[in-house]
């Protein structure tokens, strides 16, 4: 009996095999893999939604030209205006990256 103890009880750590540990470590990885593919069909999920909007965008887009052209706005006009749009935006790009540094520069002098 004492024979049987002392095999199944080995008293040298190196032929012990820390299970638990990599049963853990094991279920820690496959935690992991679920959030992953969870994040990745959000991130699908979002993708799709924001080309369903941009075809909408776009189809609302050439229904104002048409809509422009019928009322009788010239060409000229409609070029401005979307000259005036593309210019609005590396505006906002400025403001928001001017916004950003200023408040990077906040936090980083005042903490």
């Amino acid at each position: 009996e004492q024979v049987t103890e002392s095999l199944l009880s080995p008293q040298d750590s190196d032929t012990t095999i820390p299970i638990d540990e990599t049963l853990q470590f094991n279920e820690s990885l496959q935690s992991a893999h679920r959030g992953m593919d969870e994040l990745i069909g959000s991130g699908t999920n979002i993708l799709a939604g924001l080309r369903d909007q941009r075809v909408t965008l776009k189809g609302t887009h050439k229904k104002i030209l048409d809509v422009a052209n019928m009322l009788g706005l010239s060409n000229t006009v409609m070029r401005l205006i979307e000259k005036r749009a593309f210019q609005d935006k590396f505006l906002m790009l400025g403001g928001m990256a001017v916004t950003c540094l200023i408040m990077f520069l906040v936090v980083q002098y005042l903490t």
